[in-house]
């Protein structure tokens, strides 16, 4: 059965408060930012975040995404529509 609601990306909270919110402290200036990678036992700021929309990579891990929405995804195993309502950019029921 297909939810009903409809996505809406411009609802997606920004990168510089999203990631700090999910206990990742971005350190850096400029597109990409580095963080301790929370997806494995990180001491050396693997992750980059890209500030403009949220894309993520672990140079080490390898985890990686598009936005913010697919790093809660991926850090709590939830699917599409749970983190787009979770996250605020969901309309609909």
């Amino acid at each position: 059965m297909k939810p009903r609601g409809e996505f809406d990306r411009e609802a997606l909270p920004a990168s510089t408060k999203f990631y700090p919110a999910q206990g990742v402290t971005l350190r850096g200036r400029g597109a990409w930012r580095d963080a301790l990678c929370p997806f494995h036992d990180d001491h050396s700021a693997s992750l980059r975040v890209r500030i403009e929309n949220g894309a993520f990579r672990c140079m080490s891990c390898g985890a990686r995404g598009g936005d913010v929405l697919a790093f809660l995804r991926l850090r709590n195993g939830i699917g599409f529509v749970a983190a787009a309502k979770r996250l605020g950019a969901w309309r609909g029921s």
